[in-house]
């Protein structure tokens, strides 16, 4: 009798142990699924990632390997080479992201850059009435220069948007629903603008590299 209690107990020690290498197993091959589409999802965005997005970015990607790193050693050959190749894909997409996100923006350039777009070097005390204005002069103004504008210039304007952005954020509450909407209107234009270009950059990029 107590050989036979010993030998259940060692085979529900047995099974228990399969089980939970079993699951783990599958969260790993899970979390590695959900590296790879985010994988995929953030490099096709391309250029589309803004400067202000990019530490998000980053971030995303150092929580999602540390997971894994710490689990690689369970993976099979075939896993532990794609985790690897994925790796190596993103530090060779983040290279090039670096080199022009890496780049501080220079201090007096924005000034001009804030007072060129949107008339002003004093956004951050814009009134909730002067929302509306501001943001409508700032477009007028990128949809007039936008043309020659480069990628740098771009992030430029980017930044006199998301300074504008913070603003109305600050004084949401106190803007009337006719102005919410407009400036919605228009930031969804800016984005679709700045995107646009960035797709015409890639696309020359391709013609480019045949």
């Amino acid at each position: 009798m107590k050989k036979l209690f010993v030998a259940t107990l060692m085979l529900l020690m047995v099974i228990s142990t399969l089980e939970v290498q079993a699951q783990t197993k599958s969260k790993l091959e899970q979390d590695l699924e959900d590296f790879r589409t985010w994988m995929n999802r953030r490099v096709n965005q391309g250029d589309s990632i803004t400067r202000a997005e990019w530490p998000t970015v980053k971030q995303e990607f150092r929580a999602r390997t540390q997971r894994l790193d710490r689990s690689s050693s369970q993976m099979n050959e075939a896993s532990k080479q794609e985790y690897g190749e994925l790796k190596n894909q993103y530090q060779e997409w983040e290279a090039e992201k670096e080199e022009r996100y890496g780049q501080p923006l220079s201090r007096e350039t924005a000034a001009t850059w804030e007072r060129r777009l949107a008339g002003t070097n004093k956004i951050g005390q814009l009134k909730a009435s002067q929302l509306r204005g501001a943001f409508v002069r700032f477009m007028e103004n990128v949809r007039a220069q936008r043309t020659d504008w480069s990628l740098r210039d771009w992030d430029y304007a980017e930044h006199v948007y998301l300074q504008l952005n913070d603003r109305k954020q600050q004084v949401l509450s106190q803007m009337t629903n006719s102005d919410k909407m407009k400036v919605a209107a228009l930031q969804v234009e800016f984005n679709t603008l700045r995107k646009s270009r960035d797709a015409k950059d890639r696309y020359n990029q391709m013609r480019e590299q045949r």
